[in-house]
Order: structure tokens, then sequence, then C-alpha cells
């Protein structure tokens, strides 16, 4: 290698790769300053666009001119040397441009360009844009002018992509920051709205009271409806606090020995409502203990059959399935708690996430997308786990799987240090 291109790639290295326009701008002073060119162009493609851009050029007065023009984006329908290069993959030279029949007239004329060299940037297998060094001196690039260029366009190439990173990165950090403030205020708000709503209920409680004395059935009915409105508040309330609970590590188990086919009809059968006009089925075996908080363990089966439930079809079914799933692997049993309903499913790009805190399927009569998230945490809580599956037009099934006390105790046996 050269002096001259080992000047040239210590000069690169030296430069940041936050900044990808400066540092493009940076790299084409560099290089022009190398090979004498007049101009260097990192271009880079725009899909919304579908152009070549012009993202770091070197100062230099044709650089200007160029700009002036409008030649600094390019349309790849346009044609020319420049998107030649980039859709081709190949290196580019010629010491006649004026000469060339494909080459635009604005870069011929409007430039005077004579010499051009241009070598695509490429990361592994997707091509990022292109590198043109230009001169308007006639057979002005050499073979070493060739070398240096394919080693600066992968160096581009590299660069480009680190910066894609941290741009990448400093998007996610900022919406992070945001979601991360969104639910402070969220929880905030959720606690001082606690506060309201028991002095809520009780006033409507008092006014159900005077109505039923004085037998003013619209009133009661009026009432029912309020008062289950102020239910379905607080419950969103405590989905909100219960989530926050969770993420502070404030959120305690007490466990204890529960009969899970007994909880499951507990906490399920009642949630078809008139108002809710569908069928909870439950098919259970032999009684399937488990060791959990009972309390916890009834939200989270609470919340997945009551999901079932809002998004199966009236006079729609909910079957739900207790058993006991034996690991071959493993030899551990594992209690099982299938929920499957009849409604539209859940759509294959919100599939990966519906377990994430504020995702919904859609609009939910008094949700926040909340219940599954919490679910998946206590079952994760009881070192179990819950999962959900759904075929296309055949509705959703979530399986709630949870360890038994025996393999507990076997996987405390193996945890245990050797006396």
């Amino acid at each position: 290698m050269s002096q001259r291109a080992m000047e040239m790639l210590e000069q690169l290295l030296e430069l940041p790769a936050g900044d990808l326009k400066a540092t493009l701008s940076q790299a084409s002073d560099i290089v022009a300053d190398a090979t004498g060119a007049d101009k260097v162009d990192g271009f880079l493609y725009d899909a919304k666009r579908d152009s070549l851009v012009a993202v770091g050029s070197s100062t230099q007065p044709l650089s200007m001119l160029q700009h002036q023009l409008g030649l600094d984006v390019l349309p790849l329908s346009n044609g020319g040397r420049v998107v030649h290069v980039f859709k081709t993959g190949k290196t580019f030279i010629t010491g006649s441009l004026d000469r060339d029949a494909e080459e635009l007239r604005g870069i011929k004329e409007g430039l005077g360009i004579r010499s051009k060299l241009g070598v695509p940037l490429e990361l592994g297998s997707r091509r990022l844009g292109m590198l043109m060094i230009a001169s308007r001196e006639p057979d002005f690039f050499s073979d070493e002018d060739v070398r240096l260029a394919e080693l600066v366009a992968r160096w581009i190439g590299i660069v480009a992509h680190r910066a894609e990173l941290v741009e990448e990165i400093a998007r996610n950090a900022a919406e992070d920051g945001r979601r991360a403030a969104v639910e402070e205020i969220v929880a905030v708000l959720a606690h001082e709205l606690r506060n309201y709503l028991s002095p809520l209920e009780l006033r409507v409680e008092l006014l159900r009271m005077r109505a039923r004395a004085a037998a003013r059935d619209d009133d009661l009915q009026d009432l029912e409806a309020v008062g289950k409105s102020v239910a379905r508040l607080g419950l969103v309330v405590s989905d909100i606090l219960e989530a926050a609970r969770l993420d502070r590590g404030l959120f305690h188990l007490a466990p204890q020995l529960v009969d899970l086919g007994a909880l499951v009809r507990e906490v399920a059968l009642p949630l078809a409502t008139p108002a809710r006009p569908v069928r909870v089925t439950l098919q259970e075996g032999d009684t399937i203990n488990v060791m959990g908080d009972e309390a916890r363990l009834r939200q989270c089966i609470g919340n997945v059959v009551a999901n079932a439930v809002q998004v199966s079809p009236v006079n729609g079914a909910v079957s739900i399935f207790v058993r006991r799933e034996q690991r071959a692997a493993e030899g551990a049993p594992r209690a099982l708690v299938e929920v499957i309903d009849q409604g539209p499913g859940i759509p294959s790009d919100l599939l990966p996430r519906i377990f994430e805190r504020l995702v919904t399927g859609g609009p939910r009569e008094g949700g926040l997308g909340l219940g599954l998230y919490l679910a998946k945490r206590i079952a994760a809580l009881h070192g179990g786990d819950l999962s959900a599956e759904s075929p296309p037009g055949k509705g959703a099934r979530f399986t709630l799987s949870l360890p038994c006390p025996a393999a507990l105790a076997r996987a405390a046996s193996r945890a245990a240090p050797a006396a």
C-alpha cells in the first residue's frame, strides 16, 4: 500500500462515526485531498424518494455548484452513471465522460466533469449507495485511485451502518423515556382516582337504597348501570396500580396449596352473564393442586377468561380445559389451563406482542391492554408461563402452565447445595 493510501486511511480512522452526514463530508474532503479530485460525493439511497442523495460532499466549489443545479438528488428513474453504479454494484471509471451517452447532460455540461470514478457502497449483501469521485480533467484517475476508492467505500459502508445503529438506539432510548414518563403519570393518576372511587361507590349504593325504598324502578336501572361503570373503572385503576407494583418489585406472593380446577370453576363460570351471553364450559379430570398465591392466580385466570368472553360473539362458546401434562424430557409434571374462544382471533402482526403492556387487539370495553400483561407476569412469578396461539379464522387459545408441587420439590432438591 502506498504512503498516500496509508495517510488517507489514518485520517479516515480518526473520524467520529456518530453523525453520518458530518462524517461523510469530512471523508469526502480527505479523499478529494488525497486524489486531487475536484469533487467527491457519498450518495445514499433514499427509499421514500427512490433517489440517490449526496448525504456527504466535499467542501469544494464544484460541490457547491452541484447543489445549486439540484444534482445532489438523483432519481433512479433519470438514469446516469451514479444510478448505474448503484444498480449494477460495479465500479465505473472513465476519462472521457463528455462522450458518454448514458451520463446526464447536467453532469457533463453543467458541471463540466470529464473524469469519473464510482464505486458501490455496500454492507454485506445490502447496497447502501455509492461513492463518486469526479474531476474536470480528462483521463485523471489511475488504477491506484480505483483501489483507494474501493477501500474507502468499504470503510464508509461500515460507518453508515454504525450511524444507523446509533440513530436507532437514540430513537429507542427517547421512546423508552417517553413511555416511562407516561407510565409514571398514569400510575400517579390511577392512585389519585382510587381515592375517589370508594366514596363514589358508597354514594351510588346510598342512592340505590333510596330508590329501592321508594320503588323507583327506572332510577334503580340507571343506578345499576352507573354501578357497573364505576366497577369497570375500579378494575382499570387496579390493573394500572398492579402493573406499577410489578415494575417496582412490590408485587408479593403468599403461596399456599391451591385446587386449580376449583379455582378455575369459581372464577370462570360466573363471567357469562345476560349482558354477555357466552357459554363458558369447563372440563377437568382428577384434582390438580398447585402451589401459588390464590388471589394472584384468581386474577391471572380471571383476566384470561374475561378476555376470551369479551372477544367471543353473542351465544358463542369459551371452552376451558384443566389437565396435567407430563414432560417426558424432564419428568416434571405441569398443570395446564387452556382457554379457547370463538372470537376473531389475534392478528398475526399482533400475536408476538399480545402480552406487552397497553397492547390490545382493538377497542375494548373498560380495558387498557393491561389484563394479559398482568396475567403473563403473574404466571412467570409462579414459575410458569402464559402463551397464545391463533390459527387464522379459528379464534385464540391461551395456555397457562404452572409447576405442580412435586416438580417444585424436585427443583428445590436439585438446587440445594451438597452437605
